[in-house]
């Protein structure tokens, strides 16, 4: 009789524990599962609804790392960094991961906490040498600092842990462009699109390199890629003009501008652009309303300022070209003092 009451705790026992598995194994499936369709969402651009799925998540597992750092990636795509703050600290408390300190890094680095999101990429680096993200998270803080020969040494390590990393080619081709290296520009810009051939920013940093060789017809080719991969990358657009413009083309500069403008009416670049290139055909009248809107647009537009006084000059508007001079002379156009001494006595 003892030997059947002992027999049958144990069974009780083991019951209870194998029932109490089954639930947390539930409970955990579940809250992936909210997990994995957040990422989805949140990839996709929908950031309310994955919002709600990682909350979701974490309703049911209050203790699940992962969702409370997709959820503060999600704050932190929506601007909400001090919410993005508090996610990723929880996420951090539940788990070391070098993935989340680079997260946590990212945070501090939109928020202009440059020296804690360096400690941040140093602790991910540190975590796990082999995370090729943090390499390249650190190498755009060096970039945002000016320090590009500490970018291109970390955008370098990045790509040692992952070969086919197109970010990281292009923004070695960036430091590079920078420093007016423009041959290894040309060389990562091309790795960049090698590792994803319908990458349009690497197309277009591309032909701002050939642009700035005064290569245009190259420049104006990459530039065309970018726009055939994305027919609405305006600054793409907006580049191709400016090539054309400074190859002489001026009708077909124009065009491109006013294809902008259709397509974002409040592209103030375009604006002035399309005003230098109706300057250069003499129809000043058109300019001048180019250049009122650019103006419009943003009063603090130092050079629409200078181009629209050049303008009122050729309309014979001196009094009028004359406080433009001084406008743009107030925001820093040198140049502008120039004409203020030729032609307004100042």
């Amino acid at each position: 009789m003892k030997h059947k009451l002992i027999l049958s705790l144990i069974l009780a026992f083991l019951v209870s524990i194998v029932n109490a598995q089954v639930v947390k194994v539930g409970e955990s499936q579940i809250a992936e599962q909210l997990c994995n369709q957040g990422v989805l969402l949140l990839e996709s651009g929908d950031l309310q609804g994955a919002l709600t799925k990682f909350n979701d998540a974490i309703n049911v597992k209050s203790n699940f790392a992962n969702a409370y750092y997709h959820r503060a990636m999600t704050k932190l795509k929506m601007g909400l960094y001090d919410d993005a703050l508090l996610d990723i600290n929880k996420a951090l408390s539940l788990e070391i991961n070098g993935t989340y300190y680079y997260g946590r890094g990212m945070i501090k680095h939109e928020k202009g906490d440059l020296d804690g999101a360096l400690l941040d990429y140093n602790a991910a680096i540190n975590t796990d040498p082999n995370l090729a993200e943090a390499y390249y998270y650190r190498a755009s803080l060096h970039f945002d600092k000016g320090d590009y020969a500490s970018a291109i040494d970390d955008l370098k390590l990045a790509i040692s842990k992952k070969d086919n990393f197109a970010y990281a080619y292009n923004d070695l081709g960036s430091c590079y462009l920078m420093l007016e290296d423009y041959e290894n520009a040309i060389y990562y810009y091309k790795e960049a699109i090698k590792a994803n051939p319908k990458f349009a920013i690497a197309y277009n940093n591309l032909g701002i390199t050939y642009k700035n060789m005064k290569k245009y017809d190259e420049a104006i080719t990459e530039f065309t890629k970018a726009i055939d991969i994305d027919p609405n990358y305006v600054i793409a657009i907006n580049n191709r003009g400016v090539a054309k413009l400074e190859k002489g083309n001026y009708k077909e500069a124009a065009d491109d501008f006013t294809f902008v403008l259709q397509k974002d009416p409040d592209y103030h670049f375009a604006y002035n652009n399309r005003g230098i290139a109706k300057y250069k055909i003499e129809d000043y009248q058109s300019a001048l309303e180019d250049f009122n809107k650019a103006i419009e647009l943003d009063n603090n537009y130092a050079i629409a300022y200078l181009n629209r006084a050049n303008t009122k000059e050729m309309l014979l508007d001196i009094d009028g070209a004359c406080l433009d001079w001084t406008k743009a002379s107030e925001l820093g156009i040198k140049q502008s003092n120039m004409y203020l001494k030729q032609l307004c006595n100042k």
